[in-house]
């Protein structure tokens, strides 16, 4: 996939997962979250509507983690997603290497938590930001970037011609 692509691929689940943490830190607020408590239900398979009144706890934590899902979800916009369009290596390696952390702790976390159903909603969401990820930067086979080459053997820039050496006069 192009830099370009996937870099626009990119955006667009940054945009969408956005929207699901102001889902997830409506629930913070009294009146205004019935769509987070929905989505617990859901994620909290099946929906069966057994999700009531969020505690003062719940609320507290569903401010904290739609805030940190927020903050994430704009990093990758203005952080990642430019650097995967330039084709920015670092950047890409710390991405995949926060998701994967994200997805370790969260999934192992709901799986405790006796909610294995979010460990693999989680699966979908980890699908859709390493796609773009792995087949433009890093892992994709050919790449290369910011003057470095996958190959090992072949240098991404040209290297200048050795000197001539000066033969000795007699």
């Amino acid at each position: 996939m192009l830099p370009s692509s996937a870099a626009a691929m990119l955006r667009i689940v940054s945009i969408v997962s956005f929207v699901f943490a102001l889902v997830f830190a409506s629930g913070a607020f009294p009146g205004f979250d019935v769509a987070s408590q929905t989505l617990h239900d859901f994620l909290d398979f099946p929906l069966d509507g057994k999700i009531g009144p969020y505690t003062e706890e719940a609320r507290w934590f569903s401010a904290i983690g739609g805030g940190v899902f927020a903050a994430m979800t704009v990093m990758f916009y203005l952080i990642v997603v430019p650097g995967v369009a330039r084709g920015d290596r670092e950047v890409i390696r710390g991405a995949v290497t926060a998701l994967i952390v994200w997805f370790v702790i969260d999934s192992a976390g709901s799986i405790a938590a006796g909610v294995p159903a979010n460990a693999v909603a989680n699966v979908s969401f980890l699908a859709l930001f390493l796609w773009p990820l792995l087949s433009s930067g890093p892992f994709a086979s050919g790449a290369t970037s910011l003057g470095r080459s996958a190959s090992p053997i072949q240098p991404a820039v040209a290297l200048p011609p050795a000197p001539r050496r000066l033969r000795p006069s007699h």
